[in-house]
């Protein structure tokens, strides 16, 4: 999940899905019943389904009939279904939104979480470890493999 502001999709986690996590894995990505999916999920959706033949992308949106707390249960859910959670941040958004919701709810529940900041080349370097919850250091070297470069 990501800051729907950010534009840049950084190459660790393209790698990351290539090459560190198994066949049959699902991607989920968040999106809206009627809004268009973030910049940040149309391009991951589409560089899975061309190369990513190992991988299954599923998107996971509101309740049409949920109410206004739709979104707030639909990031809930999406947590609850998954085994990892990768957080993408902009440098204005840093665990707001939807995206620091998630954040929180995979820390309350014990899912793996790792958050990272996505700036532009001059400022970060594109990509910046800020946080992290892995109680059983279940993803810890792999995470580190890939993203600590």
């Amino acid at each position: 999940m990501a800051s729907s502001a950010i534009k840049l999709i950084p190459w660790a986690l393209w790698e990351f899905l290539m090459d560190g996590v198994e066949a049959g894995t699902t991607v989920l990505l968040r999106r809206g019943n009627k809004s268009q999916p973030g910049y940040f999920e149309q391009v991951i959706r589409e560089l899975v389904r061309e190369q990513g033949h190992h991988l299954e992308v599923r998107w996971v949106m509101p309740d049409p009939d949920g109410g206004p707390g739709a979104a707030f249960d639909r990031d809930n859910k999406m947590v609850s279904m998954a085994d990892l959670v990768l957080a993408f941040f902009d440098p204005g958004s840093l665990m707001k939104g939807g995206t620091g919701h998630c954040v929180e709810t995979a820390v309350d529940r014990n899912v793996p979480v790792y958050s990272f900041l996505v700036g532009d080349l001059k400022e970060t370097g594109i990509l910046e470890r800020v946080g992290e919850h892995d109680p059983d250091a279940i993803w810890q070297e792999k995470i580190g493999a890939f993203f600590d470069q």
